[in-house]
């Protein structure tokens, strides 16, 4: 049976095969433009060259060099021609009327051994074409012009004949094969880049990929677990009712009161889990207020004394922050919730929890410290990491969830500020939330 492959490398497997052809097109491409314009503009100078040479046989414009003679022979006049000599590596073959070549003395023997065998072919005039001949098992390749000289042309050789202007592009052509070659050669080479570059793009993109997958599969997983605890719970109290169909409320106060506890165990959790969920997709609004500090933060705090008292525990506050600064007070609000729920709760009885809220500049800090069983270096960070505890103690059999101090990082990051971890000596922590205010 073949083994399913891991969805997490499916998905790399995708974006690299997605980025490589990308990459691919993109090379062909480019190549495939500048190999054009490059045979293009060989082409186009070439070409250019027999249009000057057309328009010289036409004009009969004679050099610089010959102005000065007054006289010259009908002889003369065809060696001296500028058409006639013409640029490096052109040759000139005029046919007469019976499609013979009259101008094989200007050729030269040897051009003439291959020259000779060119045809006039009329239906090609003035059209630019290409020409292969060959002579003594050498091939040679020429850019050809025929044109029609009018028998009023001043050159007795070109006067109402036919004119094939050839240009030897040979060089030209082994220039083009060897750009090719160097071409194809750097593209490959771009190509095998090309690979190396994709699969560290492709697992570049997908590490937060990854990191979300995993998150959300954690997420699912420790939420699943997390509810079925409590539902657990209130199903076998409720089917422990069920067996007792006559006795009376009064007396099953013991089982009611543990049903209602996982109820609202599970209250806290769903809303919390809510609230991280809008977080994600940012749903949640940040809404900043106007708050006079002092006032607000001593308001807030003032049940925490009661709160403690009832559970042999200490509670100190201390707000020395004055003057007013723009924050969400509701956000705030959760953020000293889950904060002072926390040192509470794991603070032992004759212990003492305290918080102190100072203004620092253009910050308000708020520090709230136990002397519980504190933080160990390596957890200190991993706290803030949802559903993660550091011990058994801390688990949902004490109240917690491990969705606090994730919730309680987030509203701090919502007001740009940080939270972070200190010991409390001799034992204990102190959790120090910095908020920038305005």
């Amino acid at each position: 049976m073949k083994k399913q492959q891991n969805p997490e490398t499916k998905q790399q497997t995708r974006l690299f095969l997605n980025e490589l052809i990308t990459f691919a097109i993109l090379f062909a491409t480019l190549g495939f433009v500048v190999y054009f314009f490059f045979n293009q503009s060989i082409y186009t100078n070439i070409d250019q060259g027999l249009r000057g040479q057309e328009r010289q046989i036409l004009r009969n414009t004679p050099t610089p060099r010959l102005e000065h003679r007054t006289t010259m022979t009908d002889t003369q006049k065809a060696k001296h021609s500028p058409s006639a000599s013409g640029p490096f590596r052109s040759n000139i073959i005029v046919f007469n009327s019976k499609s013979k070549i009259v101008n094989a003395a200007m050729l030269g023997e040897r051009n003439y051994g291959l020259l000779k065998k060119t045809q006039l072919i009329k239906k090609d005039l003035n059209k630019i074409e290409d020409l292969s001949l060959t002579s003594s098992e050498v091939m040679s390749h020429f850019r050809v012009l025929l044109i029609k000289v009018p028998k009023d042309n001043s050159n007795p050789l070109y006067a109402g004949r036919y004119v094939l202007i050839m240009e030897s592009i040979d060089a030209d052509l082994m220039a083009i094969n060897s750009f090719r070659s160097a071409l194809m050669i750097t593209l490959i080479f771009f190509w095998v880049l090309a690979i190396l570059i994709s699969y560290l793009l492709s697992r570049w993109s997908m590490r937060p990929i990854i990191t979300a997958w995993r998150k959300q599969r954690d997420f699912s997983a420790n939420a699943a677990h997390e509810l079925r605890t409590p539902l657990t719970v209130i199903q076998n109290q409720l089917e422990y009712l069920l067996t007792q169909p006559k006795s009376r409320i009064v007396d099953q106060v013991d089982e009611v009161s543990t049903a209602l506890d996982e109820v609202r165990h599970m209250q806290t959790l769903t809303n919390r889990l809510l609230t991280l969920a809008r977080s994600d997709s940012n749903v949640t609004q940040f809404n900043p207020s106007q708050v006079d500090l002092h006032p607000w933060f001593t308001e807030v705090l003032r049940p925490y004394v009661e709160i403690a008292n009832s559970q042999q525990k200490s509670f100190a506050a201390n707000v020395t922050a004055e003057g007013k600064a723009q924050l969400d007070t509701d956000l705030i609000r959760q953020l000293l919730v889950i904060l002072l729920d926390n040192a509470i709760k794991y603070t032992p009885e004759n212990g003492r929890v305290g918080v102190d809220v100072t203004r620092v500049k253009d910050t308000v800090q708020i520090a709230v410290s136990d002397t519980g069983a504190g933080i160990a270096d390596e957890d200190k960070q991993k706290v803030f990491d949802r559903f993660y505890r550091t011990d058994k103690s801390r688990n949902s059999k004490t109240g917690g969830n491990g969705l606090g101090l994730a919730i309680a990082q987030w509203v701090v990051k919502q007001h740009h500020g940080k939270l972070t971890i200190k010991d409390n000596q001799p034992t204990g922590a102190i959790f120090v939330a910095v908020l920038p205010v305005k």
